[in-house]
């Protein structure tokens, strides 16, 4: 277990060093189409977006109009909309995609059948519910809940039976939750504190803390959000005034304190293969980063390169890929959202795509021809 100090000899080791290289390039983000999913637009938010695990159907949850929607991927046609109580912090789909659960101000967990908006489980909180996630695996679904006299709470529940598997006190309010995609770990951060949690007995593995007096941040600095990278080796945080963390999983240590913007970082992603890191918030861009870069010393954050910035019609609070990797939905300040194809660097993709098809068709057909014989 391990606690890191954010201090100013943590930094100097990566603010201080050679300069890198220029941007790779060659990544890019295409739009495909927008959608009002909170009514009263500008003055509205849509504050989750998540694609369902078959990457056919996006499911939002807002802020202003208080509803849950989902979109057809393909046409960007709403499938169904189910207005709630009060805002909508968090939405999420089942890995079966059977089912998309919401968590909201009223402190509503609140999960519904994907196909006819039923609510099939609620569970109340005492207080305000901002993490939501699912596990990878289909075992779990985990909440975040604001503080109450100081302390939050992540609830694991089981989607088998919805019933409650643990419940783990939080240093402040929930602010977000992630799995591993092998489901071992679980990522907890919020407020001045960020937690991983081994699944297996839901004890510790990792601790931080951001130092409540530090010469680095005001007293306003919390972290707001996490995503672990493909393999579960390196977990990425969030946080206020632009600062994004990057954890190493094997020793516990922050390898990179990056800062960028000096805007709010609401949402992280990273790529399907593990090679780049989005970031976005409070600002008109979404920004990629190399994970190559970000774990080299040499590579002062100054001159970090930004792999590709797209422009955003507003601020971003969340972002999601499909499992494939090639398309990316953003949900936004201006009540829309919106769905892009990610298109990668890699040159040989399609041809490795056409080999992997060609690959199931044989396949197939031999499995035909022993059933025939």
């Amino acid at each position: 277990m391990s606690r890191i100090l954010l201090i100013a000899a943590c930094l100097g080791s990566m603010l201080l060093a050679t300069p890198a290289a220029s941007s790779e390039g060659g990544i890019r983000l295409n739009h495909v189409w927008s959608r009002i999913a909170d009514i009263y637009g500008e003055l509205g938010s849509v504050e989750s977006a998540e694609f369902s695990r078959d990457g056919q159907y996006i499911v939002t949850g807002t802020k202003f109009d208080y509803t849950v929607r989902i979109f057809r991927v393909s046409d960007g046609h709403q499938m169904w909309s189910r207005t709630l109580a009060q805002e909508i912090e968090r939405v999420a789909w089942t890995v079966d995609g059977q089912h998309v659960a919401s968590v909201s101000e009223d402190g509503l967990l609140q999960v519904f059948r994907a196909d006819t908006a039923e609510i099939v489980f609620t569970f109340q909180h005492q207080n305000g519910i901002d993490g939501l996630s699912a596990s990878p695996d289909g075992r779990y679904l985990a909440t975040g809940q604001e503080r109450v006299d100081g302390m939050g709470v992540t609830r694991v529940f089981s989607t088998e039976d919805w019933s409650l598997v643990t419940q783990i006190p939080h240093r402040g309010t929930v602010n977000e939750i992630d799995f591993s995609s092998d489901s071992t770990m679980m990522a907890v951060v919020g407020d001045k504190a960020a937690r991983v949690y081994n699944v297996a007995d839901w004890s510790e593995r990792h601790a931080w803390d951001i130092a409540e007096e530090s010469p680095l941040f005001d007293d306003d600095h919390i972290y707001i959000n996490t995503k672990f990278n493909p393999d579960g080796t390196l977990l990425a945080a969030g946080g206020t005034h632009g600062f994004v963390y990057i954890y190493d999983m094997a020793t516990g240590e922050l390898v990179r304190l990056l800062n960028k913007s000096g805007q709010k970082t609401e949402t992280l992603e990273w790529t399907r293969d593990g090679r780049y890191l989005a970031v976005a918030g409070h600002g008109f861009t979404i920004d990629f980063f190399a994970t190559e870069y970000l774990l080299d010393p040499s590579v002062r954050n100054d001159s970090l390169p930004y792999a590709h910035r797209a422009q955003v019609t507003d601020a971003l609070e969340y972002m999601h890929f499909n499992t494939e990797g090639t398309m990316l939905t953003t949900a936004h300040q201006d009540g829309t959202v919106q769905l892009w194809t990610f298109m990668s660097d890699d040159p040989r993709i399609n041809e490795r795509r056409h080999r992997e098809v060609r690959e199931i068709q044989d396949r197939a057909a031999a499995e035909a021809n022993r059933a025939s014989n």
